[in-house]
C-alpha cells in the first residue's frame, strides 16, 4: 500500500469540509480513482494522506488530484506547502 501525502498550511475549514462532504455525496467521481482511503489531520499544518494499492495508482492520481486544486480556491484549501510519497510496511491497529 502507498500513502501521497499533501501539506496545506492557512484555508478556510468549514468551507473546505462543506466542500468536501458535497463533493463525496454528490460528485464522488471526482476523487481519483484508485483512492481507497482518505485521512485528514489537523495540527499547526494539515496533512490529507491518501492511500492506494499500488504505486502505478497513486501516481495515475497526480493529474486529477491537480484538477481538484483547481476547483478549490486556495482560500478554502489553503496553500499546498509540501507532497511526498510513502510506501506503506507496517500498519496495526489494536482492539479493545
Amino acid at each position: 500500500m502507498f500513502a501521497r501525502i499533501a501539506t496545506f498550511e492557512g484555508g478556510n475549514l468549514e468551507e473546505l469540509r462543506t466542500a468536501n462532504n458535497d463533493m463525496l455525496v454528490n460528485e464522488p467521481g471526482r476523487m481519483p480513482e484508485g483512492v481507497k482511503r482518505v485521512m485528514v489531520l489537523e495540527g499547526d499544518q494539515r496533512l490529507v494522506i491518501s492511500f492506494f494499492d499500488t504505486r502505478e495508482a497513486l501516481e495515475a492520481s497526480e493529474e486529477k488530484f491537480e484538477q481538484l486544486g483547481d476547483q478549490i480556491d486556495e482560500s478554502v484549501r489553503g496553500k499546498r506547502v509540501g507532497l511526498a510519497t510513502y510506501e506503506l510496511r507496517f500498519d496495526m491497529e489494536t482492539i479493545s
